[in-house]
Formats: C-alpha cells, structure tokens, sequence
C-alpha cells in the first residue's frame, strides 16, 4: 500500500511526478504542504532516494519547520538528511563553508535594517551628502533593491544617469567595502553572494552533485536572484518542482517577480502542471467570494476553489460611518462572540497598512481585550535586546564596528566621538582594525581616564571571546550582563525600565529554548545564536495557543489561517491604494491582495469600509467603497447596514483648512474630460481625473499629487490615453 493513499486526486498525480520539471499550481488552502512532504516521503520511502540528495526551500523560518516536523513524521530520523531550509538559511551555510571565496571569514555577522542605516548614515557623512531628500533609510532601500535584482557597484556606476544615482552608486560603493572590512553581510548579502559562489565551477559543481532533486515553495514571491539560484542548481538533472499560486503574487514592491512561475513552462517545455483546485480550510461562500474578484485578473491561470464543505455564514459587509464606529463594530462582534464561547485567539483583523492598527488597539485597550500586533517591532530589535546581541555580535567577530560603536558607550563610558575618531585614524594607519586599535591605546596620545576606560571595556570583551569556543550561548550572555553591570544601567535608563529589564531576561529564556532543542541538544554557540536572530520572521513568534486577538497587515497574514476574519478599511485609495489607479499590474497585485485577504478565513469573514476616516493627520470625507467589493457576486454577501448619512463638508482640524468633498464638485455635460478617465501631462505625466470642480477646474491625481488644471487649458495640456 502506497503512502500516497491519503491524497486526493491531483495532489496524488503531483507527487509521483519525480523526474523532469513539474509545477504545482496550489490554491489557497489545497493542502500543498501536505503534497509536497507526501512527495518527499514518497521519493525516499518508495522510490530509494537518498534523502541527502532532496533540497527543499521556502521563505519563512514557520514554513520550513512545519515541513521538516511534517517529513520526520512520515519518515522519521531520515528527514534530518533533507535539507528543508528558507532561501537565507541555505545561503548562510553555503557562505559559512565559502566564505573565504569572497573575501570573508566564516564568522560574519549578518546586519539588520538598523544596522545598515547606521553605517550607511556614517558612509554620508563622510562623503558629504548634502541632498536632504536621500536619507539613509531611502539610500539602504535603494542598495537592497540593486541588490535584489544583482547589480553590484560597479553595474551602478554605469548606468549613471543623475546627480542622485551618483551619490547611491558612490554610497554603495563605500558600503560594499565596509561590509567586508567589518567581516559582515546584509540580507540582500545572503542571496546574492550565493549567486555569486554558484558562480565558481568548483562550487556550483558541488551543489549540484549534493542536490539531485530541487523543490521550491511559494515560487510566485521569487525574486530574480532567488531564480537564478535555483535555476542555477537545477541546471544539471532538471528535477525542478516549483509549488506556488500566481494568484497570491503580492511582493512585487520587494522585487518578487510573478514571471517566474508564470513562464516557468516557457523555460521547461516538457514540464507538467497540475492545478490543486480542492480547499481544505474555508467554506463554499468565502471561496465563492475569491473566485468571483480574483478572475478578473488577466495574470489568473483560471484555477477555481471549491471545498466539500458546507456554504457557511454569508461575508458581512459593514458601512461604517467613520473609523472609530469601525472599531466600535469590530469590538462588539468580538464580545459578542467571546459570550457566547468563543476564544479572542478565534479573531484576527487584518487591514492594509500598520498605521490603520491604532484605531482598534484604542478599542481594545478601552475594554481589556487581549490583543497583539504582528509585524510591528519585533523582540530582536528592541533597543535593550539589540545593546546584548551587539556585544554578542563583537565576542563572535570582533571586525564589526558598527556594533563596536553601538556599545562603546552603553553603559555611558565618556567615550568621546574625538577619542573614537582618534582611534578609527590610529586602526587605519597601522592597517589593524579598530577593536586592536583598542588595545594598544597606549600608543594613540590619548588622555589616561579615557585610555583607562578604552582598555577596560577591551580586556572585558577580550577575555570573553578568549573563552567562548568553550562557552554556549547562555554563559556568554551571562558574562556580558556581569561584566557591563547592564541591569543597573537600565535602572537610570527611563521609567520603562522593569518591561526593558523583562525583555533582557527574555532573551535570556529564548537562548536556553534554543539550547535545549533537539536541533542544538544543550550546546549553542554565540555565533549560532546570533545567525537565529538574524533570521527572524515578523510572524514567527505567532503563538497558535495564546488567547489573543491577533492583529496584522494582509501582507503578514499570508500562509496563514484563522476561524473569524475581519478584513477592514475597505475603501477605494486605502485597498486598492491609491497607485493602482496608475498600473494595471499594480491594480492586479491588490486584487491578488485582496484574494489572499479573504482566504485566510476559515468559518466566517467580515469585511468593513467607512465613509470617513483620518488619513494622515487629516479628516478625509465621503470615501468610496473599494471597488473590489462591487465584484464579489451578490450571492455570497450580505450587507448588514445601509451606509450611514455622509457628513456634509466640515473644516480640518489642521490649519482650518478646508478638504474637498464629492458635494463640491459639478460635473460640466459638456466637458470633454470625464471623471475616472487616465491622462498624460508633458510635466507631471499620468494622472487620473478625479473630479471637475465647479465646473471650471479638472482635479487630477498625479504620482506626485494632486493638481488642478482649469478647464480652459485642459485640451491643450492633457493627452488622452
């Protein structure tokens, strides 16, 4: 008896496809996961595969896992030999082994966002950026996407073309340089110094003799380096299975390109495709629902979900008449629930941006209902966590100056910006790296109290890292806090104090977990630790037995599933957001948004919009419902409210200015120019005509804004399209 017994039809044909190119088409919820470890099971169970030759990779530390304990179920110890790992986990190991190929150690540490904007803002200085509008997140923003789509300094510099690029191509130029003198990757680092390895004959060679057989989840969210990757590893045997749904492509604003999986068959022509049509989790109307908006995408490979399951409770749409009845709504429905037996952990709101989250926090906090937001802060990056894992990060490299300087003075030492200067000017001279600068502050003619301080804090961190390849991570840690006295120093820290000494603490228990896990069985090194830190997700952390009410924007939902959804904010400019009115692809990536959005939803699905919200710091009025509510077919919705009275026009709070409302504006009959109609300016470009204002002026939305073109002109400006 086959082990494939258990799965249906098309999830059976997928995994005894084995040989050659195959592409899993798995709509939301068509248990792809449980196809893909059957499949696993199967090649090493029935069809003699050795396990070491199968790789497997997704894109979030929960995925893998998940795969992993779901594989080792089916085949026990064997599953250890798969290796089951995110894009920047099996990048990390490659790069441990090869560091050495590109100018690393293997203990690189790995920058975060925060780290690369300090040494970027440094780098700025140093060049003299005058430009205010390049700041160090935007530049950090533009360096990851070059290196997204595998554009090195060099391939910059050459495309040139204004006095910004310049300045980035100069910037990421200096960074590139520093990364490798501090012995440290950022995370676009990961994937695109495995591109590069892959690059080397010796290694691609390697790696495609360990990996016979290459399996790729959520292919849609690929970005052109992961591609090259894995085509890159796949080249030699062409045993290429890629599991995905085109229509759940929502990372194009991270550089994920939905080509990839859409002209997967142009490349592999004798590949075989099989559509998982059969959901598992919701009912018929939720399903009703997402085939109804998400078919109206040209990109849409026609895959239609259906389930065996009953019809289930209508989606109730809800006209709010401003946020805050929103909110109210929401809260009631969850009380209500909640008295009636239900679990707040049942409940999750999912909304368009984080900055559509305080509203609800303020509701919730008024009635102590239990709630968490998820892809906000996440632990690792709170300031009195981050202070330990910067000492970590210098114990285990000791080249990492950004995190040299982050700690220097935490505690306060009085170590000045001119000592420190000093010392970069002594390190650079002697070709020695800061961290040894330190310790022959002797030779600097600096003053005694601070050469005193200096050599202090060098011997305390010299004698940890003398002894940590005898000590786990835990003793490490220890060693820091005593050593630096760092609780008493957050005593006189602010009166936040208690919560920044718990996270301290915590950090602590999530080093023993880590230590006593299977996978390290009692011994983590600090360097291990750290690369487990570096590799967090924003929903990792999402506790499945906690009784909270989950809050997070659609984007993090992705993957997962709850009993009772309420998708709010549905507005027209907020979901779709107002820069689809300028891209069909743009527009097609918030319906897959959408899509996503509603099949999260296990039993019941509410789904909000108001007539008025604040926007920005403003009173924004007379809001439209999204338009993606007019296509979801009337038999699967009920509206449980009519909209409420729209306000008539009041003043902004802000300055007394004004803000226009609908009610203002006249249409002129005679105009050429209708509302909703796409337009060209020769300064401003596309636009999209939003309103004619007494029938004398177009309103016209533009990238940069909005602008007001009197009619008179009009004809004379505007080009059609």
């Amino acid at each position: 008896m086959s082990i494939l017994n258990g799965l249906n039809s098309e999830q059976r044909k997928a995994a005894e496809k084995i040989d050659g190119p195959l592409l899993i088409l798995a709509g939301a919820g068509s248990g792809k996961t449980r196809t893909v470890t059957y499949r696993i099971a199967h090649m090493v169970l029935e069809k003699g595969i050795s396990p070491y030759k199968i790789l497997a990779v997704t894109f979030t530390n929960k995925a893998a896992k998940e795969m992993r304990e779901r594989v080792e179920n089916l085949i026990g110890l064997e599953a250890k030999k798969v290796m089951v790992s995110t894009f920047h986990s099996f990048g990390v190991r490659l790069l441990r082994v090869y560091a050495a190929k590109l100018g690393y150690d293997a203990n690189f540490n790995i920058y975060d966002a925060d780290d690369q904007k300090k040494l970027v803002g440094r780098l700025m200085k140093e060049l003299v950026v005058t430009n205010k509008q390049l700041t160090p997140a935007s530049v950090v923003s533009k360096i990851s996407k070059y290196k997204e789509d595998g554009d090195e300094p060099s391939d910059v510099a050459k495309e040139v073309y204004n006095a910004d690029t310049r300045v980035v191509a100069a910037v990421y130029e200096k960074y590139a340089q520093e990364l490798i003198k501090n012995n440290a990757m950022d995370f676009a680092d990961l994937l695109l110094n495995t591109n590069k390895l892959l690059d080397d004959p010796e290694v691609l060679e390697k790696i495609q003799g360990r990996y016979e057989y290459v399996m790729v989840d959520e292919y849609q969210d690929t970005n052109n380096i992961q591609y090259q990757i894995i085509t890159k590893i796949a080249k030699k045997h062409k045993n290429i299975c890629v599991v995905g749904d085109e229509d759940q492509s929502i990372y194009g604003f991270r550089g994920a390109n939905i080509r990839n999986i859409l002209d997967f068959e142009k490349e592999y022509k004798d590949a075989m495709v099989v559509k998982l049509e059969q959901n598992y989790r919701s009912t018929q109307n939720i399903l009703g629902a997402a085939n109804s908006i998400i078919k109206l995408n040209t990109t849409s490979r026609g895959k239609n979900l259906w389930t065996e399951k009953e019809k289930g409770h209508l989606i109730e749409i809800f006209s709010a008449s401003d946020g805050r009845a929103e909110a109210d709504y929401i809260l009631q429905e969850i009380i209500k629930g909640k008295n009636n037996g239900r679990s707040y952990k049942d409940y999750t709101v999912l909304y368009r941006t984080n900055a559509q989250s305080r509203v609800f926090e303020e509701a919730f906090l008024r009635h102590r209902i239990s709630y968490k937001i998820f892809g906000g802060m996440q632990f690792y990056q709170r300031v009195e966590v981050k202070d330990i894992l910067s000492y970590m990060r210098v114990i285990n490299n000791p080249k990492d100056t950004v995190s040299l300087f982050r700690i220097i003075n935490v505690p306060k030492r009085k170590i000045g910006a001119k000592t420190i200067e000093k010392i970069r000017d002594f390190a650079d001279e002697n070709e020695i790296i800061f961290f040894e600068a330190m310790g022959r502050i002797e030779e600097t003619g600096l003053g005694s109290a601070v050469k005193v301080t200096v050599l202090r804090l060098y011997e305390m961190l010299k004698n940890i890292m003398e002894e940590s390849q005898f000590l786990t991570a835990s003793e490490i840690y220890d060693m820091i806090l005593e050593g630096t006295n760092y609780m008493n120093y957050l005593t006189s820290y602010d009166e936040k104090f208690e919560a920044r000494m718990d996270n301290v603490r915590e950090l602590r228990t999530s080093i023993q977990e880590m230590e006593d896990s299977e996978q390290y069985e009692g011994f983590i090194s600090v360097g291990e630790f750290l690369e487990q830190t570096a590799l967090v997700a924003a929903t990792d952390d999402l506790e499945e037995d906690t009784d909270y009410v989950k809050l997070m924007t659609i984007h993090n939902s992705k993957g997962l599933e709850f009993p009772i959804v309420f998708l709010v904010g549905m507005e027209d400019e907020l979901f779709p957001s107002a820069k689809a009115d300028f891209s069909d692809d743009d527009l097609e990536e918030e319906r897959r948004l959408c899509y996503v959005a509603i099949t999260r939803a296990e039993e019941k699905l509410h789904i909000s919009h108001a007539s008025e919200r604040m926007v920005y710091g403003r009173i924004s009025y007379m809001r439209d419902p999204s338009r993606f509510l007019k296509e979801i077919d009337d038999r699967y919705v009920d509206y449980i409210n009519k909209a409420k009275v729209t306000p008539k026009k009041k003043e902004s709070k802000l300055g007394g200015l004004n803000l226009i409302t609908k009610a203002d504006f006249k249409v002129d009959e005679k105009s050429p120019f209708k509302i909703g109609e796409k337009v060209t300016h020769k300064k401003f470009g596309t636009g999209i005509i939003k309103d004619v204002e007494a029938g004398k002026r177009l309103v016209i939305r533009f990238r940069d804004g909005d602008k007001k073109l009197p009619l008179v002109l009009a004809e004379k400006f505007l080009v059609k399209e």
